[in-house]
């Protein structure tokens, strides 16, 4: 297999305190190809032809200024006894005919839940005033009810409650009325909005944890009773600066950095001094401004080739 110095048809330019010293120069046709030879080239700067660009699938960004949230991570739970549920009673006395739904099964008001015949008279539907999830059935077909016989248990099911464990350390960083995004194994690509609600008085003390209730908005009911919650909480400040996809920065001897593009075909790799990493980007204190084009993809194959080249390889 070719290596990627031959694919990409790659030229590392060391500079002089490369390894093997000076190259040969070769005789200048003109005096303006000598002036273009005598600009400066960074040690490590690499050239890549557009096409071979191309072919490889390297993509750069530009950096621009961005306001980035500032969150912590807490874990939880849906939390099924913490819903509210409603009981919807027969209102009449008589017999229940027909059962129109299912435990499981989601209503929406005015939705037509049974039927009964009373002692004298027509039947009378029975319908539900909210919107939920039949959390119980009470009553069976056949069976003789009055005004104040349970015939299901509704439960709510938009917006949900969940459950955080917020550590003990993490206290003075959460409060009511923050917004949280929250994100579940099952729906792995979807994020889901919420509010902590209310934060316990009381510590466990095995766990060192508190509970925070947070309402999450649930409105095509994807989120179930008991699935476990990751939760992004956050603290109401903002992260101003620069910041890359974490693919970019590279790891090397004399620490991290990223390639920056030069020109149409050069790629100089450039220091930086990282921070924070959320969601896949990475926080840059130092070493890229805005309007810096930055390699996303494809840094890892020109950090291998230029470090072949350092070392000598072919």
């Amino acid at each position: 297999m070719k290596t990627l110095i031959h694919i990409l048809a790659v030229t590392v330019l060391i500079g002089g305190s490369g390894c093997g010293g000076k190259a040969p120069e070769e005789p200048k046709e003109n005096a303006a190809a000598e002036n273009a030879d005598k600009t400066p080239q960074p040690a490590g700067r690499l050239e890549v032809s557009a096409e071979a660009q191309r072919e490889s699938g390297l993509k750069t960004e530009v950096m621009k200024r961005v306001s980035v949230p500032e969150t912590f991570q807490a874990m939880g739970r849906v939390m099924q006894d913490a819903q509210k549920p409603h009981h919807i009673t027969a209102g009449l006395s008589g017999r229940l005919e027909t059962l129109s739904v299912a435990l499981g099964q989601a209503v929406t008001p005015g939705e037509i839940m049974a039927v009964i015949q009373p002692l004298s008279g027509a039947a009378v539907q029975v319908t539900t005033p909210h919107k939920g999830i039949v959390t119980a059935v009470h009553a069976g077909e056949g069976d003789q009810v009055n005004e104040m016989s349970f015939l299901f248990t509704i439960t709510e099911v938009d917006p949900l409650w969940g459950v955080l464990d917020i550590p003990e350390r993490g206290l003075e960083q959460v409060r009511t009325g923050q917004k949280v995004e929250i994100r579940t194994a099952a729906y792995p690509r979807q994020t889901f909005k919420g509010e902590i609600a209310f934060i316990s008085p009381e510590i466990d003390t095995v766990s060192r944890t508190v509970k925070a209730r947070v309402t999450i908005e649930n409105p095509t009911g994807l989120l179930k009773f008991g699935m476990f919650l990751d939760a992004s909480v956050r603290t109401g400040a903002y992260f101003q600066g620069v910041a890359v996809r974490a693919d970019a920065v590279q790891n090397g001897p004399a620490g991290v950095f990223v390639f920056v593009k030069t020109g149409e075909t050069g790629f100089t790799p450039r220091p930086v001094v990282t921070g924070r990493e959320k969601d896949g980007s990475v926080e840059i204190k130092e070493g890229l401004a805005p309007g810096d084009k930055v390699v996303v993809e494809g840094a890892f194959l020109l950090k291998s080739e230029m470090m072949k080249a350092e070392m000598g390889e072919d």
